[in-house]
């Protein structure tokens, strides 16, 4: 099979080696494998965290080992162990998302073939128009974190629970043509709340079309803090969902989020968030700390997110996958460029192979 695999340390076109002939992997012997599902896969979409998977983690590194980018996939089911519960079987399409530590280990998206856990998937969804290029765009990390978000909102429940919690609430998605933020507008929108999505004027049109009752550019509002101050001042936000990374949104936030709102920030990690985490979580207000509730979220792949989304694509809730554009398994390495510039109009896609 054709596998990418980060030979090096680097840029995408210095860590990234296509080889051709790897072995096609099959279901191993044993208990602790029982659960395990041979996919062929059919579609990837890519997220910022494979390129920080090649440039930020050395090949010294005791958990790096030869590493296969790309956590989000969608395919076919060719062969299930036999602790796979019987919703799954052999030629089922299914969709989800593998953690960086099975990248790490060799075994990411981007190869024809994947053995994966069963607890990491979900059907794809049964919708006219939906398939699996559809369900990697939303099914993957971007569309379970938009998913986990939302339902931090109003504190998780069942899907009735959420509808009826969400409505009224108002909501402002920072980042909202983003591949995180263009499916959180729907998912808000779709469960009621009043959504107020940011991004630069040349997204409008899509942000809009995905259900935002109002979209702030934040280039022609700059400062954007001074703007919803004006904006919200009297009638404050519910909720602040942040997938740009800006502190000053929320160091601002009393001005516009009520006091008892939530601000939820997904740009972080050990790179970049463990400064702002401590800044904003843990600094008694005091010493300065903003009196509002501070949230960084970092999401841990799971089926059954990935099922809560399919659910809502299938009740109309999620109404479309947006995505950016789509590249053959011999382009991975442009397709990450793409990336890179942050300008992405919703999901960039690779299409790995036929599965019918």
């Amino acid at each position: 099979m054709k596998s990418w695999t980060a030979t090096s340390f680097g840029r995408p076109r210095q860590s990234l080696t296509l080889i051709q002939s790897l072995p096609i992997p099959t279901l191993p012997p044993g208990a602790k494998h029982s659960r395990l599902l041979l996919i062929k896969v059919s579609h990837v979409s890519l997220n910022p965290a494979d390129l920080v998977l090649m440039s930020s983690l050395p090949p010294w590194l005791p958990f790096r080992r030869n590493p296969v980018p790309g956590q989000d996939f969608a395919g076919k089911v060719l062969a299930v162990g036999d602790a796979v519960p019987c919703s799954v079987k052999v030629g089922d399409r299914v969709a989800g998302a593998t953690g960086l530590r099975e990248a790490f280990w060799g075994q990411g998206a981007l190869a024809e073939y994947l053995l994966v856990d069963c607890g990491l998937v979900a059907k794809v969804p049964q919708r006219e128009g939906w398939g699996a290029r559809e369900a990697v765009g939303v099914m993957g990390i971007a569309g379970q974190t938009a998913a986990a978000m939302a339902l931090r909102v109003v504190g998780g429940g069942t899907n009735d629970e959420t509808e009826g919690m969400m409505k009224g609430r108002r909501v402002l998605v920072n980042g909202a043509s983003g591949g995180v933020g263009s499916v959180l507008v729907q998912i808000c929108k779709g469960l009621g709340a009043e959504v107020y999505g940011v991004c630069s004027g040349v997204n409008e049109g899509l942000v809009r079309r995905l259900g935002a009752d109002e979209v702030i550019d934040y280039r022609v509002h700059d400062p954007l803090e001074e703007y919803l101050a004006q904006r919200f001042g009297e009638q404050q936000l519910d909720a602040i969902l942040d997938c740009a990374g800006s502190q000053a949104l929320y160091a601002h936030s009393p001005r516009y989020l009520k006091p008892e709102g939530k601000f939820i920030n997904i740009v972080g990690g050990w790179s970049q968030g463990i400064v702002p985490f401590v800044r904003n979580k843990l600094r008694p207000r005091l010493l300065g700390g903003t009196p509002r509730s501070y949230e960084l979220f970092l999401l841990s792949a799971s089926g059954k997110i990935a099922r809560r989304v399919a659910a809502w694509v299938e009740q109309g809730v999620i109404k479309e996958a947006p995505i950016d554009s789509e590249f053959p398994m011999e382009q991975v390495v442009e397709a990450y460029e793409k990336l890179a510039t942050g300008r992405a109009k919703g999901k960039i896609l690779i299409k790995v192979a036929d599965t019918e």
